[in-house]
């Protein structure tokens, strides 16, 4: 199930109004759908937004005059280029790497940031060369390159390669199988094209946070379906609050 913007932003609407009003702090009740504490799913961070082609990002986002959203070069092992990314995921990504490479896997950033413009470009190209569009690029605001949170990770062998065949490869399998520790998701799964309308990208990381890579790896989810859980938890919250706060009035 996807999103539109219009019900993220009420969402995100909602929480302001009760965070500002005072309401007491409360955790999540037992039948909530997400184990996670409440102030993680707030997202002050806005590292859960849902971004794909249900659900676009503006063209000036992130906002740079934010300290949170301006970009920092990535000083990694690259396969061409210069990178960038929020510092949240950045730094991340620098103890991914470490840890990788104490486990003996060689890894570089492949892609990371890329501007609205560039990906317009991108995609542009990729229509006109194919006659149609064959969901290998994303529309401009439907690609998380431009959250500055998502980053393509290779090994040598496929440096200058995006082939699926990456995931069965040791540096695949281990990026699967550690990515959540770091707080990044293998954004499109396997086995979720149908939800996520993206092909297996086994080398696309995108950041989400520690304890929603966990459950989203855990359970087998896709960003989508977790965005799912994630209102209905938000929203059995806020109501439970709003029952709180007439129970408490004289």
């Amino acid at each position: 199930m996807k999103f539109s913007c219009k019900t993220q932003t009420v969402l995100w609407m909602v929480a302001v109004i009760f965070m500002i009003s005072g309401m007491p702090v409360r955790t999540l009740s037992q039948s909530s759908p997400l184990p996670i504490d409440i102030a993680i799913l707030e997202d002050p961070l806005d590292v859960l937004r849902l971004v794909n082609r249900d659900n676009l990002l503006d063209k000036d986002y992130p906002d740079q005059t934010i300290d949170m959203y301006k970009l920092e070069n990535v000083t990694l092992p690259v396969t061409k280029g210069s990178h960038q990314l929020r510092p949240v995921a950045n730094a991340a990504l620098e103890e991914l790497f470490k840890a990788a490479a104490a486990e003996g896997m060689e890894l570089y950033v492949g892609s990371s940031y890329r501007r609205y413009r560039n990906q317009e470009v991108i995609y542009y190209n990729r229509v006109k060369r194919m006659g149609y569009d064959d969901g290998y690029s994303q529309m401009a605001g439907a690609s998380e390159h431009q959250m500055g949170l998502a980053a393509d990770v290779v090994s040598a062998e496929y440096a200058d390669l995006f082939q699926t065949e990456f995931g069965e490869t040791p540096e695949g399998i281990w990026l699967r199988e550690n990515c959540a520790r770091f707080g990044f998701i293998i954004r499109y799964p396997e086995d979720k094209t149908d939800i996520t309308g993206v092909r297996y990208e086994p080398w696309h990381l995108r950041y989400v946070g520690p304890e929603a890579a966990a459950y989203i790896m855990e359970n087998d989810l896709t960003l989508e379906e977790f965005s799912a859980l994630r209102i209905i938890a938000l929203g059995e919250y806020y109501g439970d609050a709003l029952a709180l706060e007439d129970e408490s009035e004289p």
